[in-house]
């Protein structure tokens, strides 16, 4: 996924019923049990504005935790996890980690597929190597996100194939204004901190999004449009619908249903079946340095889709990491 911030995120708002209230709670006490264990759903072409951090990475270990998720009228996609790693110097990092998914299915999806259930699961292992370079002039970062098929994809957690995803952020800022432009190719489109998606992809693709970044102090507010440009054959697995014993789990064969994700849990096309382009736009607050709040919004022309989006994110590093005496 592309984006402008280490880690950020989207809004639990649902109706999913009693158990999936149940179960989501159940998974919150074991988040809390066992913190480390899972890593959150990364945004790895992030650094934001050079202003914000002039010096790089500091160095030493790393460790946060995030909740974050979007809602829309397909279906509510949440993850929530810790990721951990280490900063070699203040140019080089890497980190890993495991989501743990909550999938709120739709009404209108379960009334055309009894069998389909909300989901809960651990997704795919990931690892991240990330660059930084700040300078007055031009910010960059990048990073290299790998992830190995350990999700279950009958719920849409993986595409059943190691993904990789090449990612890169510029940035320069007038003041308190800051013009950003990311740029990726990979073999699956990432979830943004704008749009998790009720589905996953498999297929070649570049990612585009540039905006306008205003960031006064404890608040920032952003803007951009952005935009999905794939090549080749796609694959695209639903997060929202479930095979049941009476649904074929397999694609069908090649189609153009770009919603076709709200029907089966496989299905197979040409590159139009995931293009995308729209426009998002966010709000951020951070009441003290390492917590970090926002609210988003998303707009998918193709799929005529709108996306609320939130996430809480908790910066840890400084437990990892030696006190001065």
């Amino acid at each position: 996924m592309i984006s402008h911030a280490i880690v950020k995120g989207k809004d639990l708002v649902s109706s999913g019923g009693r158990s999936f209230r149940i179960a989501l709670m159940g998974a919150f006490l074991f988040f809390v049990a066992s913190a480390a264990s899972f890593g959150q759903s990364p945004i790895p072409a992030a650094s934001g504005a050079a202003k914000e951090n002039p010096g790089g990475f500091t160095p030493g270990m790393t460790l946060g935790t995030r909740f974050e998720g979007s809602y829309s009228g397909d279906g509510g996609v949440y993850d929530w996890g810790t990721a951990l790693g280490y900063n070699f110097s203040r140019h080089f990092g890497v980190d890993a980690g495991v989501p743990f998914y909550f999938v709120n299915t739709p009404t209108s999806v379960k009334n055309g597929n009894p069998g389909a259930v909300s989901g809960i699961g651990v997704g795919s292992f990931f690892t991240d190597l990330r660059w930084t370079y700040p300078n007055q002039s031009l910010n960059y970062s990048s990073a290299i996100h790998l992830t190995t098929p350990t999700g279950d994809t009958k719920k849409g957690f993986s595409v059943g194939h190691v993904t990789w995803n090449e990612t890169n952020h510029f940035d320069h800022a007038f003041g308190d204004f800051s013009p950003f432009l990311d740029a990726g190719v990979g073999n699956t489109v990432l979830d943004t901190r704008f749009f998790h998606r009720p589905f996953t992809t498999f297929g070649y693709n570049a990612q585009f999004n540039g905006g306008l970044e205003y960031d006064p102090g404890k608040f920032s507010f952003a803007a951009a449009v952005y935009d999905v440009a794939p090549w080749g054959n796609q694959t695209v697995v639903s997060r929202v619908f479930r095979c049941g014993s009476s649904a074929k789990c397999g694609a069908g064969g090649p189609t153009k249903n770009r919603k076709g994700f709200n029907s089966s849990s496989v299905t197979t096309g040409a590159a139009d079946l995931v293009r995308d382009n729209g426009y998002n736009a966010s709000i951020d607050y951070k009441p003290v340095g390492y917590v970090d709040l926002e609210f988003d919004y998303s707009r998918s022309v193709p799929l005529q889709l709108n996306s609320y989006s939130f996430g809480i994110g908790v910066d840890l590093s400084w437990m990892l990491r030696p006190r001065a005496h």
